[in-house]
């Protein structure tokens, strides 16, 4: 679980350097993709909800976002938190997946 965790700092890393420094040049009409919103939701969509990973995906891409932002600290981490949890709560209340079983 250690391993994953690192791996994700770093990812999220990367994806926040490459958003604030290399994407701004190719904004569309003053818009840049938010590469690191779309992998927490990916992240949660396609994780599994029994562990936290979700949650610590969004902390850590929230908090990076913060760091190279110029709004104060922990905006992006309450917004990221905050639809993490909200697809983890319809994921687990509303939408049923059919796991196949291991023999």
């Amino acid at each position: 679980m250690l391993k994953k965790l690192l791996v994700l700092i770093v990812f999220f890393y990367i994806l926040t350097l490459l958003q604030t420094s290399f994407l701004v040049q190719f904004n569309i009409k003053g818009i840049v993709p938010n590469l690191v919103l779309i992998a927490v939701i990916l992240i949660n969509f396609f994780g599994s909800p029994q562990n936290n990973l979700g949650i610590f995906s969004a902390l850590s891409g929230g908090f990076f976002l913060d760091i190279f932002s110029e709004n104060f600290i922990g905006f992006y981490i309450l917004i990221l938190v905050a639809l993490a949890l909200f697809i983890q709560l319809v994921l687990k209340k509303y939408v049923q997946i059919p796991f196949s079983k291991r023999i």
